[in-house]
């Protein structure tokens, strides 16, 4: 008979076992995650001192290399670092390194630019520059958008171009502001219902609603964008749209974060959330355009959505498929997130300078009829056009553009940079350090604008970029945007609720600039 003792002896012994065990596990994991960060440094180290030696830049008068961030496994400076990071890291670099510096994405080294005068020296011939290889994003991105408009050059850019560029010209972005003003008054008239209080509630909390003037206005520019690639669209077939919005925003957080997804080996891993992500919403966005270009071609719309020349060009050879799919991806999913923050941010600027929502209301008001009205929504010589470039002057999209590269060599304070070395400028040290701006260069005041001439305004303000280069669907872009603040203005007041003022806080998990923000709106009587 086994005595109840040695029962207890042994439950002892195996728990003290597994506690030990356990400890073990907990020291060796522990360890290897100190392993694997030394094993990365001493990779890192390794590579650096490669990189370094076989991409010289050196200073001609004093023969010392370019500064240069240290080279970091796997992504370099790209793109975690260059964009979600690029805020902070435009003032810590330009500190650490200076106003010309040379950073890493991937192992690809970009030069970073900040002032007008190097901005001339590098970008006075733009129309002739190559971009970056997938943006210099690696292999996910080349699935994504490697193969959009924005991200092409050569024979590739001019073709694709020629087709969309009679659809975003300034006469006929015109054609398009009645679509415009009526999806933003549909809109708008949306959030009445929430502003119905009843006859008990105080008056001065009778009228007032809260937004977040990111998320609550997100898909009101992508459905006008929808409208002039695809014309009117059916409940179901924006239904469909909206519910791939969140499948492609979680694909490309894979693409920015880096990683394993740079490289094209990664497409043979299995069971990868980012593999699974872009099977999926390349499945379901090849589905949607052919339905939409079906549905274009049966209502006659083959002059007016830009899907219908788009797919025409693809099926007959002109273009590849993945130039038709990932263009029409960049103008709708891509530019979701491009006009969110340039939105966005300007109802933050005009909440908080009330004298100048005020100042712009009153000119609103004044306009008496519809044609005076759209006149005025189509001038650049407006206060309502002065906010907008104010806004983007002081929150660039995103801290460093796009990569390119020149034809030529480029001296560059007296760095010789080699053809064919990809560029990026600090947006930041250009629209807001950059003296041009005068004492109050870090201050909100739209007025300045409205005494310059544009002209003037070359190398020294980033936003649709340089030359012929320059954003395709600026008009529409800039349409969109004064639309919809015109109209709140006139409907509404904009406020920063006590508890939100002070700093700004700014959403980090987003490669375009956009704020973390609630605002109050006060619909205004009539």
């Amino acid at each position: 008979m086994v005595h109840p003792m040695m029962f207890a002896d042994w439950y002892t012994a195996v728990l003290a076992c597994g506690i030990k065990v356990l400890v073990y596990l907990v020291l060796f994991y522990r360890e290897w995650h100190l392993v694997e960060k030394v094993l990365q440094d001493c990779l890192s180290i390794w590579v650096e001192f490669f990189l370094t030696r076989r991409k010289r830049i050196l200073n001609r008068q004093t023969g010392k290399s370019i500064p240069t961030c240290p080279w970091k496994w796997p992504n370099g400076q790209g793109d975690v670092a260059k964009f979600l990071e690029g805020m902070e890291n435009s003032e810590a670099w330009g500190r650490a390194y200076g106003g010309c510096y040379r950073i890493w994405s991937g192992t690809t080294p970009e030069i970073v630019i900040s002032t007008p005068e190097q901005v001339k020296s590098a970008f006075q011939d733009s129309d002739k520059h190559s971009k970056a290889t997938d943006n210099d994003s690696g292999y996910l991105m080349s699935q994504v958008l490697g193969k959009c408009l924005g991200l092409i050059s050569g024979n590739d850019y001019t073709n694709l171009r020629n087709i969309l560029s009679p659809f975003f010209t300034y006469q006929q972005s015109i054609v398009y502001l009645d679509r415009i003003q009526a999806r933003t008054d549909e809109y708008l008239e949306g959030l009445l219902p929430h502003l119905a209080a009843n006859d008990t509630e105080d008056l001065a909390e009778k009228c007032r609603i809260q937004i977040d003037p990111v998320n609550d206005f997100k898909f009101l520019p992508f459905l006008m964008v929808a409208d002039v690639l695809y014309g009117r669209l059916s409940p179901d077939m924006e239904d469909q749209l909206l519910a791939m919005a969140p499948v492609r925003e979680t694909l490309f957080q894979h693409v920015i974060a880096g990683g394993s997804s740079r490289f094209r080996i990664s497409k043979w891993w299995p069971n990868t959330e980012a593999n699974r992500l872009l099977k999926t919403f390349q499945q379901q966005w090849t589905v949607f355009n052919a339905q939409a270009y079906e549905r274009a071609v049966e209502q006659g719309w083959s002059s007016e959505a830009v899907v219908v020349p788009l797919f025409q060009a693809a099926q007959r050879g002109a273009i590849s498929w993945d130039h038709c799919h990932q263009t029409l991806d960049e103008m709708l999913f891509a530019n979701l997130d491009v006009t969110m923050g340039a939105l966005s941010w300007n109802l933050v600027h005009l909440a908080d300078n009330p004298n100048v929502q005020s100042k712009l209301r009153t000119g609103l008001v004044q306009l008496s009829t519809e044609a005076e009205y759209q006149k005025y929504i189509q001038s650049s010589d407006t206060l309502l056009a002065a906010c907008i470039l104010e806004s983007s002057r002081l929150r660039p999209l995103a801290a460093f553009t796009v990569p390119q590269a020149a034809p030529t060599d480029r001296l560059i304070d007296e760095y010789n940079i080699p053809a064919r070395t990809n560029l990026v400028i600090d947006t930041y040290a250009l629209n807001i350090k950059n003296e041009y701006w005068g004492a109050d260069r870090d201050v909100y005041r739209p007025e300045r604008f409205t005494a310059l001439a544009r002209s003037d305004l070359r190398y020294q303000f980033w936003r649709f970029g340089f030359g012929p280069r320059q954003c395709l669907g600026k008009y529409v872009a800039d349409l969109i945007l004064r639309t919809i603040m015109a109209t709140m203005v006139r409907k509404f007041t904009l406020h920063i609720p006590m508890d939100e003022s002070g700093c700004w806080k700014r959403d980090k998990e987003t490669w375009i600039s956009r704020p973390k923000i609630k605002l109050e709106l006060k619909k205004l009587t009539e």
